[in-house]
């Protein structure tokens, strides 16, 4: 496959579907804002901010897209790890996790969400806790869904394998092989859920894009996935590069100057022109991304309050149920005989009670007497008094 040449004025359209802000802590070097005005700016028709594992910037973002009148796409990016200590009594097609790391990075492969509705966004949210309870406070730990449950179910899933090098060890079939494997099995898993499944292209015009692209273009032909251009955007603009480089190295507690090759290698991690996306990428590739966009119709607009469900026995009333649970509540904690017979009153008074009934509370808590009435009314009285006692020390 070879990447054409844009000729005149006649500009590809583009949707940018992974884009990092700030809110992916010391990666992404530009504000939300910043990354939606900058796309408004080059024509693109809609942005996905997909911040890793986390949707902390959609909110700013989705308000600076209502004012500039840009189609935002708010998902989310994971990094995969293999899953650990599954029972073995589980059959499962071999994961996407478990193929060979071809590439020797540590990372492993990327996964980008997307929500197509408002169920998507819940799975999505539901996804993002899941990963973000497995593991310590400020760190996560995402894996493929489980073939058949309805995890991240109305969601597009962009798969991005790491990239290899055209000189490294696996720079032959062998890696072909493997990676149309792990892509096979992805497939398994998403495919019956009525979203889409894409391979992402990353291309930051390294030396080897055209063997990577022509890599990725065998593996699409083998599974039947298609390709999507994606731009692994960590910035607005490349003026932001010194500032990520800084983000890297205060990251991995090194000075700039000993990170090495830990620091991007240029500055192609922004959004760029669409001019530079058509002479990198095929047009079925930029076209695909408008699919992914068309497909993504959820909006921050359609969240509302939905007041929870109350969850009621059958057969009950609200109020009944929540009888029934305080006094099995008591019964537990102070015992059934001991709450079955008394009441103990703040004063210190104690009254026999009744046994409460069945379907709800006893009619009386307790007896009051009917001199002073209910304790809280004494009390109330006994403070007025008081206080026209303080008002007239003398009266006449």
């Amino acid at each position: 496959m070879t990447a054409p040449v844009v000729k005149g004025l006649a500009l590809p359209g583009y949707a940018e579907l992974f884009a990092q802000s700030n809110f992916s802590f010391q990666h992404g070097a530009s504000h939300p804002e910043e990354l939606v005005v900058r796309a408004r700016a080059l024509g693109y028709q809609a942005l996905a901010l997909t911040d890793e594992c986390s949707v902390a910037g959609v909110v700013r973002a989705h308000t600076q897209a209502q004012q500039s009148g840009l189609q935002l796409l708010p998902g989310a990016v994971f990094r995969l790890q293999a899953m650990r200590g599954q029972p073995s009594t589980a059959v499962q097609k071999p994961s996407l996790l478990e193929c060979p790391n071809v590439s020797g990075m540590a990372d492993g492969w990327r996964m980008v969400v997307l929500p197509c509705h408002l169920g998507g966004w819940g799975q999505l949210c539901q996804y993002i806790t899941a990963a973000r309870g497995a593991a310590r406070k400020g760190a996560y730990m995402a894996t493929l869904p489980a073939p058949g449950s309805h995890a991240l179910a109305g969601c597009e899933i962009i798969l991005l394998p790491p990239r290899v090098s055209a000189m490294g060890t696996y720079a032959d079939l062998s890696f072909l092989i493997a990676v149309s494997a792990c892509i096979e099995s992805a497939r398994a898993i998403f495919d019956d859920k009525n979203h889409g499944l894409w391979l992402g292209v990353v291309l930051h015009q390294a030396a080897d894009d055209d063997w990577w692209l022509m890599q990725l273009d065998d593996c699409a032909s083998r599974t039947g996935v298609p390709l999507v251009a994606a731009g692994g955007v960590l910035m607005h603009a490349r003026s932001r590069k010194p500032l990520h480089d800084v983000l890297t190295a205060v990251r991995l507690g090194t000075p700039v100057a000993d990170c090495g090759q830990t620091l991007l290698p240029n500055a192609q991690a922004h959004l760029r022109t669409r001019l530079q996306l058509g002479r990198l990428y095929p047009p079925d590739l930029l076209a695909n991304t408008l699919e992914v966009a068309r497909r993504c119709t959820f909006n921050l607009t359609e969240l509302r309050y939905h007041y929870p469900l109350e969850t009621v026995g059958a057969g009950e009333t609200p109020s009944q149920t929540l009888a029934r649970l305080t006094w099995a509540g008591a019964e537990w904690r102070y015992g059934v005989g001991e709450v079955a017979s008394r009441v103990a009153l703040n004063e210190g008074e104690a009254v026999a009670v009744a046994a409460p009934p069945r379907g709800g509370p006893p009619s009386a808590y307790c007896e009051q007497k009917l001199s002073g009435g209910p304790p809280l009314a004494r009390a109330n009285h006994a403070g007025a008094a008081s206080e026209n006692q303080n008002k007239n020390p003398n009266p006449i």
